[in-house]
């Protein structure tokens, strides 16, 4: 079977992916392409969002939003060495310049002298050693190239910025025109950040969007189930909030299941390195132990692959398929069952111990509200999850849930529809490796508390491949 991967692939589009003749070689391979707003608003990525639907219009667009980031603002890398002074000053606007560093951040003559600022995917440190007028004077600490468009820190200095601000909502409004499915806001600390964009999304006919919050700050981390309540999932960017989860006594593994007892996706940025002015790829190692966790996808970054994507996301791409089927089978822990939705859960839990217990081959699902799908793939079957759907937010949704292949049906769709087809989209996955008493799960569990009758059974049922 080869076409068909387990854990997801998000890249973020840039100049160079986002070429047609680059886009349609790994196509197939991401399920997720993310639009990030840290560069402000660019009808360029309209065209982006063009080429990807006319090669595939099933692949889901996640756009990022800047929350109260700063970014360089030089379209030219920069190379700094140890000990150099180097001046950096504020602007809006793009500069082409490679002997003085611009950020957006009005707020440069307030930093203190010593005032540590780092940057993030370029690896340089600098300090502040003074103030001029028309400029801020700095000495480099750590040396390396700065690379356009880099996201900036100051340690341990308080950004007294809106989480939504005017220009945020600007550019939500124009990427909700263009076709946006889910959303990843960056820098949330707290619930009310994810319910003021909720309520925002609302106002705009954009309620039914999914949210999922970028856990990048300490603030967030002590959060971290106050946020999980109110979003759809959750970003983990591990590197930056390595401190704070010792300090919390957290590890990877005690977040990851805080989602996965939820059904909710789990993401984590993909940690590479920036040597000499190219992107290296990250070691097995560190897949490996994510992948033993069943993370749902892995988020490459825009800018780190612009020299070579096409060859980042094959190697990705080529690791996960040869890590995620090796891990080792693990008694799944039953999850907390709500006495109303206590036949659900079972039979969900239920599906997954057949797939231990018998040679199954594949489930087909049909999922009014994304949760089957979501939890049943968090118990990490090993066989891939095939689901259904009506609602246009679920299916594309159900990209980002390691092992599901989802597919949007229309409100006529019938319980025989759902097996007929569900046998075709096998057939395809499988490209035809599949013999006629290869044995098949359909299940549904239904999702919602009501008294209307349905058309899809409350259970499962078990078929050979032949017979559905």
């Amino acid at each position: 079977m080869n076409n068909f991967h387990f854990s997801k692939i998000i890249a973020g589009v840039g100049p160079t992916l986002a070429k047609e003749t680059v886009l349609s070689k790994v196509i197939n391979m991401v399920d997720i392409f993310r639009i990030s707003l840290s560069g402000g608003f660019d009808d360029n990525n309209k065209k982006y969002i063009d080429t990807i639907m006319k090669l595939d219009n099933s692949k889901t667009i996640m756009m990022e939003t800047r929350g109260n980031d700063i970014r360089v603002k030089n379209v030219l890398d920069i190379k700094v060495k140890a000990r150099q002074n180097i001046e950096i000053e504020y602007s809006e606007y793009a500069q082409e310049h490679d002997k003085k560093i611009f950020v957006d951040a009005p707020f440069l003559k307030e930093l203190k002298v010593w005032q540590v600022i780092k940057f993030q995917q370029s690896g340089v440190v600098i300090k502040v050693k003074s103030n001029k007028e028309d400029a801020t004077l700095c000495e480099v600490i750590e040396w390396g190239w700065i690379i356009q468009f880099d996201k900036v820190f100051f340690q341990n200095y308080e950004l007294n910025l809106p989480f939504l601000g005017e220009r945020d909502k600007h550019d939500i409004l124009w990427w909700l025109e263009y076709g946006v499915h889910v959303m990843a806001p960056s820098l949330v600390k707290t619930r009310d950040n994810i319910l003021e964009l909720k309520e925002f999304l609302a106002t705009k006919n954009a309620g039914n969007m999914k949210i999922l919050a970028k856990i990048e700050t300490e603030e967030a981390l002590k959060n971290i189930d106050d946020l999980l309540d109110v979003s759809d999932g959750l970003i983990f960017v591990f590197e930056k909030i390595e401190k704070a989860m010792k300090a919390m006594k957290f590890n990877e593994e005690i977040l990851i299941k805080k989602c996965k007892m939820l059904g909710k996706p789990v993401i984590v940025t993909f940690v590479g390195k920036f040597e000499k002015n190219k992107y290296q790829l990250i070691n097995e190692a560190w897949l490996k132990k994510f992948s033993a966790m069943a993370v749902d996808a892995y988020m490459l970054d825009t800018l780190l692959q612009e020299d070579d994507p096409l060859n980042v996301i094959t190697q990705l791409s080529n690791t996960l398929d040869n890590l995620e089927l090796k891990t080792a089978a693990q008694e799944p822990i039953r999850f907390y069952v709500n006495n109303e939705f206590m036949v659900r859960d079972y039979i969900i839990y239920t599906a997954h111990r057949a797939t231990q217990e018998v040679e199954v081959r594949a489930i087909v699902l049909y999922t009014e509200n994304w949760y089957s799908a979501g939890r049943l793939s968090s118990l990490k079957p090993k066989v891939p999850i095939i689901a259904f759907t009506k609602n246009d937010e679920n299916y594309r949704y159900l990209n980002m849930l390691r092992g599901v292949r989802g597919y949007k049906i229309s409100q006529s769709f019938s319980y025989e529809n759902l097996k007929r087809i569900g046998k075709e989209m096998i057939r395809i996955i499988f490209k035809g490796n599949i013999s006629l008493d290869d044995k098949i799960i359909i299940v549904q569990a239904n999702e919602s508390i009501s008294d209307e009758k349905s058309w899809m059974i409350n259970g499962l049922e078990l078929y050979k491949f032949k017979n559905i």
